[in-house]
C-alpha cells in the first residue's frame, strides 16, 4: 500500500500485493483483470480486481487525494518493471521470453471505459517507454493486446 489514503474495501488484495498463482509456460495460464474508474457520483477512483475470473472491488482513492484529476484527462500507466543492483545482469521480465516468441507476458482485452461507463477496445498503439529497449522489447497493440518482456541484459 504505497499510496497513503487508499481506502481498502476488500481483504483479498490491494495495490502492491503479490499475485499468485503465476502462469506456467507449459501449463496453466493465470490472468488478472484490473479496472480503475472514476465514480460519477462521488468522484472517487475505484479499483476492482479479479484472478482467473470474477472481478471484485478492492478499494478506492478518495477524490480529495487527487484534486487535480477532478475534471481533467487521466493517464494510467501499466506494464512490467524489473530492478537490479549493478554490476549484476538485469533479470528477466514477465516469462523471460521475447514478445515474438508467443510465450511472452501480455496484456489483453485492453479497454477504455468512458465517463458514461461504456467500454471501448483499444486497438491503436499507445505511447510507450522501454528502458533499455534492447533488453525488454514490446510488441505493438493488436486486437486490444500486446506482449512484453524478455530475458534481460548483461549491461
Amino acid at each position: 500500500m504505497i499510496c497513503p489514503g487508499f481506502q481498502k474495501t476488500s481483504s483479498s488484495i490491494a495495490p502492491g500485493s503479490i499475485i499468485n498463482p503465476v502462469s506456467d509456460i507449459r501449463g496453466r495460464k493465470s490472468y488478472i483483470t484490473i479496472r480503475v474508474f472514476k465514480d460519477k457520483s462521488s468522484g472517487d477512483w475505484h479499483v476492482h480486481y479479479g484472478l482467473n475470473g470474477g472481478i471484485k472491488p478492492v478499494g478506492y482513492f478518495p477524490k480529495s487525494l487527487i484534486p487535480g484529476l477532478i475534471d481533467r484527462k487521466v493517464e494510467i500507466s501499466f506494464g512490467g518493471y524489473v530492478s537490479h543492483q549493478k554490476p549484476q545482469p538485469s533479470p528477466p521480465m514477465g516469462s523471460g521470453y521475447a514478445p515474438a516468441s508467443g510465450n511472452a507476458a501480455s496484456f489483453k482485452n485492453i479497454k477504455l471505459i468512458d465517463a458514461n461507463g461504456n467500454a471501448h477496445l483499444v486497438n491503436t498503439n499507445l505511447p510507450f517507454r522501454v528502458d533499455p529497449k534492447r533488453c525488454y522489447p514490446i510488441s505493438y497493440i493488436d486486437s486490444a493486446r500486446f506482449f512484453y518482456g524478455g530475458s534481460g541484459c548483461a549491461d
